[in-house]
Parts: structure tokens; sequence; C-alpha cells
């Protein structure tokens, strides 16, 4: 064989080129598919984790936990356990079978040390959760320590329940025990001439005394006053027609009120402005009326004197916490009624000391008086 036909075939450029070529794209194809794949997987792991970190984000609470057993069963053990019976705390002491509310003898004084002995209060029902008391202590049916409470005396002291000392002073000789006191006077004509007497006495000895002026003293339902009022007027301008006469009388009755004596409904007041049969108070006592108007705790109730509206006055000073009521009249006026027996009321509840002044002795007030136990002051102003 000759020597040429044993050397090796030399490579087509060709074809080397060509395998090399196909070599390297299959390379890179491999890589980039790696790649593809890594990312595929990197992004389906992130997107399990945010549904599951978001599935325990939104229904966070509404998915039941187990419940640790050495927690939650010991805890319910403890809840379903009945609560220990509580025990009865008998007395050491046999029940004592005398009368609670009888009188003993009193005990021997005893020294520091020997202290009275204390036992539990037996109360009506069994109850044996009361703090501990003597036992000698008398103790009343309804459990009040102490008993009723029950003895003799009047039981009224000479403070009248005030908290603080008497006054001790004197209106008229007779003496009084409030420290503020209340005035109601009557102001119509007939008592006028009597009001600077009055007043000087009160003003000596309770110089801010609240004053409370009225045209007359009687008490009577305001519906009541005001029918007897109509009926009136109509008899009067019957008699007038029949004489052949003009009516000059009051048409209405206004309904009385407590007003300041400098306001206006006071100054056109009868007994203030006058009346044709007398000057008025303005207009005889300048002076006082002067005097009267520069206080400022002095009032007067409006209307005519067949209104009986005193009660409006001892309703007003109640509520200026007086503690004694002064109530100067002629007491010609009829006392009766709700309004009487409101103002009655009045004067128990808040304890209030009544003095009863009159020109000419109690008239009408005897029943009332006797209702609040008045003092009557017999001496003329």
């Amino acid at each position: 064989m000759p020597p040429s036909s044993l050397r090796p075939a030399a490579k087509s450029p060709m074809r080397s080129a060509h395998s090399s070529g196909s070599s390297g794209r299959d390379w890179k194809s491999l890589f980039k598919k790696t790649i593809f794949l890594v990312l595929a997987i990197s992004l389906a792991i992130h997107v399990l984790f945010l549904l599951a970190f978001g599935s325990v984000a939104i229904f966070k609470g509404s998915v039941p936990k187990l419940p640790f057993v050495s927690q939650e069963i010991a805890a319910e053990a403890v809840a379903d356990a009945p609560p220990p019976p509580m025990e009865e705390v008998t007395p050491e002491e046999p029940t004592v079978t005398e009368d609670p509310f009888a009188t003993e003898a009193p005990p021997e004084p005893a020294g520091e040390e020997s202290a009275a002995a204390l036992d539990m209060l037996t109360v009506v029902g069994g109850a044996n959760w009361a703090p501990a008391i003597p036992k000698n202590t008398p103790v009343s049916e309804t459990g009040v320590i102490g008993g009723t409470g029950k003895g003799s005396g009047t039981g009224r002291g000479t403070g009248k329940g005030m908290g603080g000392p008497v006054s001790g002073k004197q209106l008229f000789g007779v003496s009084i025990q409030a420290r503020k006191l209340g005035v109601i006077a009557d102001i119509s004509g007939s008592m006028q001439p009597n009001i600077p007497k009055v007043m000087t006495e009160i003003f000596k000895n309770f110089p801010d005394a609240d004053v409370v002026f009225v045209n007359g003293c009687g008490m009577m339902d305001w519906e009541k006053a005001l029918r007897e009022f109509e009926e009136e007027k109509a008899a009067a301008e019957k008699t007038a027609k029949d004489q052949k006469e003009r009516y000059t009388g009051p048409k209405s009755m206004p309904r009385p009120q407590v007003v300041k004596f400098t306001s206006a409904e006071a100054s056109d007041s009868p007994p203030i402005r006058g009346t044709r049969s007398y000057g008025g108070f303005r207009k005889d006592y300048p002076d006082w009326y002067e005097k009267l108007s520069e206080r400022s705790n002095t009032w007067f109730v409006t209307s005519f004197a067949n209104s009986y509206a005193t009660a409006l006055a001892f309703d007003h000073l109640a509520r200026r916490k007086v503690e004694a009521i002064y109530w100067f009249a002629d007491f010609a006026d009829p006392i009766e009624g709700k309004a009487a027996e409101e103002a009655a009321q009045t004067v128990q509840e808040n304890k209030i000391e009544v003095l009863i002044h009159s020109t000419r002795g109690i008239g009408k007030a005897g029943d009332w008086s006797k209702k609040v136990s008045a003092k009557i002051i017999s001496s003329r102003p």
C-alpha cells in the first residue's frame, strides 16, 4: 500500500466549523433553560410563601387553635369546681331569752384591761354578718342597735334643731330662739299706723330681717278667692244698675305674687299708692317708705286684700331659710282651705318658730296657730 494511503484524511474546514458551531449553540440553550427553570421555581416558591402568610394574616383568629392540655383542661376543671360550702358561725353563748328592752342594773366599772365581751349581733332573719357589738346592748325587733330610743321627755331642745346657739333676743317681751327672722306684716289701710312701731322693734333686734308686706292677712285657695270676687263684683254691678249709677269698682282681680317692694307692681298697689279712703303708705309715711325701699330684702304680695294670699309670704320666707316668722295683722280675714294647710305644713317641715302679734286678738288665726304651736304676743305695738 502506498504511504500516502496511510495518512489520516485532513478535516474539512466547513465540517469543523459546523461541529464547533453546533456544540456552542447547545451550551447556550442549556444555560438559558437552566436559568429560566431556576427563576420559575424561585417565583413559584415566593408565590406559595405569599399565599401562605397572606392566608394566615387574613384568617387570623378564625382558625381555632389547639389548646394546651396542661393549661386549658386544668382551667376548665377549676372553673367547674363548686365553691366550698360556707360554714355557719354559731354563737358560743346561749341565746338570751329575757326581754332585750328591759332595763338592767348598771355594770360595775371595769378597768382598761377588762373590756366588755363582744359577740355577733343576731338580726331577725338569721343573718350573722353584722359587726361585733357588746353583748348587753339592746337591739330592737328590726335590728336597730340601741333599742327603740323610747323614753320620757318631749325631745325638744333650746336650739330647735338649728345646730347652733340661740339668739337670746326678744320681740315685744317674748323670747325668740331664732337667729334669722322673717316678718309678715299686714300693710292694709287700717294697719298702716302700726307699721312704724312694729318695724322699729324688729330692726332694733334683727336689722337684717326679711320683710314681706301683705295687703290683708287671709289665707285661701286662689280659685275660691277669685270666685268670691266675681260674685261680689256681679252683686255690686247689679246694685249700681238698680240705682242707675255707674259701677266704679275693679273689673278683675290680678293673681297675687311676691315682688320687690320697689317694683312697679308694688308701687301701683292700693296700700302703697293710696285709695279714695286713705292716702297710701308712700304718701302718709314717706320716711319709712324710703327706708324700706333702700333694703334689699323687703318684698310685697300684690293683688287685693280679698285675694287672701298670705300663704305666698310663708312659702317665700321658708325658701329664704328663716328660722322664725313674726306675723303682724288684725286676723279679721279668713284663714282656711288648702292654702292654709300648706302654709302650716311648710312651717312644720322647716321647724320654723311662729310669733303671732295682733292689735285685737288672734281672731280667725286661732285654729291655725295651734297647728304650728305659735307663740302669741299679747302686748300692743
